[in-house]
């Protein structure tokens, strides 16, 4: 019996003890955030790619951003991780139970957080932006911030469909927080698709501008 709780208090804490080292390993990556302020001014969306999150995570849990995490068993260990970085966690889903998911997302920033979204998943494919953050932005009438990574040295973990990566310790990176978007809280729902090909050249564009500042 106390074999069995000591494999469960190992499993219950060990998501803490890697959110832990990875703000450590961040701490020793020298980079340069430009217009993250923006994102402390009020309720907002922001923007990402999956496979940036191991660049973003330790830089938005001071502002207590809120992010959708799902009901996986690999969400409920990325939910422990990021609950000891700081975020504030919804669990769901932008495909599957996507209302509730979307639901809560759309409450938290009505209660004047900001919320954080890898914009093309929960699947892919990688770099095309689904609707979910252009519903909760559109229904909270709040801003919407792309978001753009650079790095100099970076561990990518290849088998990942996303190219996850962590950036290497004593290496330089640049996060670009760009100007923001704005949607009508009223539109046709023919509109959607253009709308989420602004938000793929927004984020695309901070990417630009974060590579020339590296």
């Amino acid at each position: 019996m106390q074999e069995c709780y000591v494999k469960n208090w190992v499993h219950d804490r060990w998501p803490v003890w890697a959110a832990i080292i990875l703000r450590f390993i961040s701490r020793l990556v020298r980079t340069k955030a430009i217009g993250v302020e923006q994102t402390t001014r009020g309720p907002c969306g922001i923007a990402h790619w999956h496979g940036d999150e191991l660049a973003l995570i330790p830089r938005f849990g001071h502002i207590g951003a809120t992010i959708l995490v799902s009901h996986s068993k690999d969400g409920s260990i990325m939910a422990k991780g990021a609950t000891a970085l700081g975020y504030r966690v919804t669990r769901g889903s932008s495909t599957r139970g996507a209302v509730g998911g979307l639901l809560a997302l759309i409450k938290a920033v009505r209660n004047g957080h900001a919320v954080v979204l890898a914009v093309d998943g929960p699947q892919g494919p990688r770099g095309v932006c689904k609707p979910g953050i252009i519903r909760v932005v559109q229904k909270s009438g709040v801003p919407l911030f792309p978001v753009g990574v650079a790095g100099s040295n970076r561990f990518v973990f290849k088998k990942s469909w996303n190219q996850a990566y962590l950036p290497l310790p004593f290496s330089r990176q640049v996060v670009w927080i760009d100007k923001p978007l704005f949607f009508p809280r009223k539109t046709d729902a023919s509109k959607i698709p253009e709308y989420c090909r602004r938000v793929e050249r927004a984020i695309r564009e901070a990417q630009k501008k974060a590579e020339a500042l590296l």
